[in-house]
């Protein structure tokens, strides 16, 4: 090899390591699952929602399981448990969403009663803000008599031929205590409300405006292992294979965190190759 040459390579070789040691990430693509996931995504009047929540213009494998939105009106609905809410409401920063009954939208006479009710292990009820509002369907004994407990009575019609006597009743207001006034009643069903909504005046609007105002949940979607993914640069999601939590990162995609390990894991190796083929 001409000596002249030797110093043009030595100089060659150093760039090429310097590259292949501070640029890594630049020497392969970028993980799929990490550039499918990072823009945020409208549903319904909700915008620039992100992990937990996908929907089916989102792939599942950027949220949780269980946060699946349904966007197909201008409402975005959840189910959980079974049960459809209307999402109202999404705050990120608090971890915590509003959401209102389907089944009660705009009645308060739905097909059938039934209490609300929630999946412990990923969401409850935040500890301020929210009161329950109880229905009480099918009582006996019409309103008579009756101590200021019961706020509002109103009529249900059941099969298009029955009128039932009902009435409404904040929750903490207990049901033994005005069972000896209006009679046993065949059904109660409470359902969250917010405090500020409470009904304060006794009329049909103001309870159905109550409770399509909704009520706060939090959520635990593995909040603990998500915000150590965002600390480590990576997007939150999930393994659609086993629905556990994943984290994506630009290099790949990992059950927590991000690898650090070097794309070129022997850039010294790789020169030394190329000076044993120039030489």
């Amino acid at each position: 090899m001409h000596p002249n040459l030797f110093p043009t390579i030595t100089l060659f070789l150093i760039i090429v390591t310097i590259t292949l040691i501070h640029c890594p990430t630049s020497l392969r693509a970028v993980n799929d699952k990490y550039l499918t996931c990072e823009a945020p995504f409208d549903c319904g009047n909700l915008e620039n929602l992100n992990y937990p929540f996908w929907a089916s213009n989102r792939p599942n494998y950027c949220g949780h399981p269980s946060f699946q939105l349904n966007c197909s009106s201008n409402v975005p609905q959840i189910n959980i448990t079974t049960m459809n809410y209307r999402v109202l409401e999404i705050i990120n920063s608090s971890q915590t969403l509003r959401v209102s009954r389907t089944d009660y939208l705009d009645t308060i006479c739905p097909a059938a009663f039934v209490n609300t009710t929630i999946d412990n292990n990923l969401f409850s009820y935040t500890t301020s803000g929210d009161t329950n509002l109880t229905l009480y369907y099918n009582c006996r004994t019409p309103l008579a008599g009756l101590p200021n407990l019961v706020s509002f009575q109103f009529n249900c019609s059941i099969n298009s031929s029955t009128n039932f006597i009902n009435y409404y009743t904040q929750s903490s207001q207990n049901f033994s205590a005005i069972s000896n006034y209006i009679g046993a009643c065949n059904y109660w069903v409470n359902i969250p409300v917010l405090q500020s909504a409470f009904p304060t005046t006794a009329t049909y609007d103001a309870v159905i405006a109550a409770i399509d105002s909704g009520f706060m949940l939090e959520w635990n979607a593995n909040n603990s292992q998500c915000d150590a993914c965002l600390k480590a640069g990576g997007l939150c999601g999930s393994d659609p294979n086993t629905s556990t939590f994943a984290c994506h990162c630009t290099k790949g995609t990992f059950a927590s965190g991000c690898s650090t390990e070097s794309t070129s894991k022997h850039p010294f190796l790789l020169s030394y190759i190329l000076i044993s083929f120039l030489i």
